[in-house]
């Protein structure tokens, strides 16, 4: 049964709006620090705007399309995110390889601590910055070099994220199947009943 509130566009150029008892479902189940409201609702637009929801089935179905899409968006800025973090132990091993080529085991330590003390540099100190990465350039890393070393140190994250995206992605696929074989099962339908009636 198609609600009463799930209307198409109205003549004034309104969007389509939830059914009032779904209204409480529409928003976000959660948002995590730094994410932003307006950017779900612009998502929960889009979705709504594309699929056109008509039955009660149909806003459930969007509203859990509407979150497995936001999901995959913030998995994906999180993986943006995890490069940054992973950029420093990228630094941190380039220069333990770099600083012990050819030392003793004993002074492995202290070039490990050395190591670290000097990426973190790297990160707090932009003018340090600077000498660090002309130092690994004349060592044979430019930025590409220590982009293929991030995603090394970022391999187990990434692969977990890309699993997480995989998994909305074939539920979202699902779901939008799911919409489209009810909606052709009742175009079918409709025609039957009107072939029906024709005689």
């Amino acid at each position: 049964m198609t609600s009463k509130n799930s209307h198409a566009t109205s003549a004034s150029g309104g969007s389509l709006t939830a059914p009032a008892e779904l209204m409480p479902f529409s928003e976000p189940s959660f948002l995590l620090p730094g994410e932003d409201l307006r950017d779900y609702e612009a998502i929960r637009q889009m979705m709504v705007d594309d699929i056109q929801p008509q039955t009660n089935i149909e806003w459930l179905w969007t509203l859990d399309l509407i979150e497995l899409s936001w999901e995959i968006l913030r998995y994906r800025r999180l993986k943006n995110r995890i490069l940054d973090t992973h950029r420093v132990a990228a630094i941190d091993a380039i220069l333990r390889r770099l600083d012990g080529e050819g030392m003793p085991a004993e002074a492995m330590a202290m070039v490990q601590m050395q190591a670290k003390r000097t990426a973190a540099e790297w990160r707090d100190d932009p003018e340090a910055a600077i000498d660090i990465e002309a130092r690994l350039y004349r060592s044979g890393f430019d930025n590409i070099g220590i982009n293929a070393e991030v995603f090394i140190q970022a391999q187990e994250s990434f692969e977990m994220f890309d699993q997480l995206i995989l998994l909305a992605q074939n539920r979202r696929i699902g779901l939008l199947r799911e919409i489209s074989v009810r909606r052709e099962f009742l175009k079918r339908a409709r025609r039957v009943i009107g072939a029906l009636d024709g005689l």
